[in-house]
Parts: structure tokens; sequence; C-alpha cells
């Protein structure tokens, strides 16, 4: 038996990276999981793998950042599974550039995918989960709600605010149940990661250096703990914020 047996999900932005990572990890664990994302190919891919190995899972096309995809994301989702008990809000997006050279529609959309879309997606599950008895909900933060750097600053507004957002919605669940928790991922080897420094191999990166564990997390690494926040296994937690990021925030130097 799994962790996770019985259990409906939704995972966020989950096509590939960290978001994969966790979708294959829950259906291993027997949950039955949406996989929401606006790549179409890889999420079918995703899931192929999935069902091919035993799992249950579907995938739903959903732009977090419209509220009809995400109503549509959940809708769908109690067609199939018959509710929602676990709420991952994996999807996010960074664009680099300094503070005065963002146009106010790159702001709004970071803000939108990294934030917002947290709120759209929980006002539509925190209801069927109460109804269930409970649930636990999987907020995405950043090493960057911690320690930052230049250049994404509309990034780091969107995950400092969602570790702040992540304790009133733990007030807000508690009373029916439902835990609310979030994780600091640090420098994981994912294509969001990469795509800004070419075709830098992983080992190369400037990064690392600075990363005490002198290495990029895997993204399994973040599953398993999200895995355990999303599982009854963190049953008396809510409202934390749980730092993975190698050592990466822990210096001065």
């Amino acid at each position: 038996m799994g962790v996770l047996d019985g259990k409906v999900a939704i995972v966020t932005g989950a096509a590939q990276g960290i978001g994969r990572a966790i979708v294959e990890r829950f259906a291993r664990e027997g949950a039955s999981v949406t996989l929401a994302d606006i790549n179409d190919t890889l999420g079918q891919e995703v899931i192929s793998g999935v069902t091919k190995a035993g799992g249950k899972a579907q995938f739903v096309h959903c732009d977090v950042a419209l509220e009809k995809d995400v109503d549509t994301m959940v809708a769908k989702t109690t067609e199939a599974y018959g509710g929602v008990d676990i709420l991952v809000n994996n999807a996010a997006i960074a664009i680099y550039k300094m503070m005065t050279d963002f146009e106010p529609e790159e702001w709004d959309r970071v803000i939108s995918v990294n934030l917002r879309a947290i709120y759209l997606a929980a006002r539509r599950c925190i209801p069927i989960m109460a109804e269930r008895g409970g649930g636990s909900i999987v907020n995405f933060a950043s090493v960057h709600a911690r320690a930052t750097a230049t250049t994404v600053t509309p990034y780091v507004a969107s995950k400092g605010a969602v570790v702040s957002m992540t304790r009133a919605m733990a007030l807000e669940g508690a009373p029916q149940k439902i835990r609310v928790n979030c994780i600091l991922p640090g420098a994981i080897a994912t294509p969001m990661l990469m795509e800004n420094w070419g075709d830098m191999a992983a080992d190369a990166h400037p990064l690392i250096p600075r990363i005490p564990l002198r290495r990029f997390g895997d993204p399994d690494e973040i599953a398993r703990v999200v895995q355990f926040m999303a599982s009854d296994e963190s049953s008396y937690m809510t409202g934390s914020d749980i730092l993975v990021d190698g050592g990466l925030s822990a210096h001065f130097d």
C-alpha cells in the first residue's frame, strides 16, 4: 500500500521538472492524479508513462492564471475521481530583467501565475476538501523568499508572498481539517533553471560553488518532501515553510 492510497491530487505545472516528479511519485504511492499544464505534448507523455506503470492519472490543459481554466481543471478532477484531497500549486514562471526594464504586462503575468493562481485553485478546492473531511495544500515558494539576486524582482515578490499567504490559508483551513504548507526549493536541475544559461552543463553552473552540498538538487528530492507534506505523515503540520536548498541560503558570502 502507498501512503497516498485512495487520495485524489491536482498538481499544477506538472509536465516537466519538479511537477512531473511529483505526479510520478504520487501515482506510485496510490493517488489518482490530475496533471495540469499548458504543454499538452509533454503532459500527455507523462500521463502515458504513469498509466503504463500502473498508475492512475489524467492530463488537463490549464493556464493557471485563467479562472476558467482553473475551474475546468477542478471540475474535470471531480468528474473523473470524485473529489480533491490534495492540491499542489507548483506552476511558476520567471522572467529575467532588471526591475526598471519590466513592462507592466510582464510583471502582472509573473504575479498571476506564481501567486494569484494559488488563490484561484484553492478557492475551488477548499470547499470540496471540506466536504470530504479535510485535505492538504502544498504551495511552492522558493529559496528566493529568503535570499535573492538581481533580475528576478517579480518572481521574488511572488514567492515571498506565497510564504505569507500559506500562513493565512492555514489559519482559515484548520477548522475544516485542511492543512496548508509551503516548500522553498533551492537550485533544482529543471528546464526552468537551466533555460537562462544556454547549453551549459549543470555541473558547470556558476551557482554550484555557492551551494554547500556542491550540486543541484534532483526534482525527486523535492517530490519526496512534497509527498510527506501532502500525506497524513505530516498530520500535525500546517502553516509551515520548509526550505530544501542544499544549504544555499545558510551562509553570508
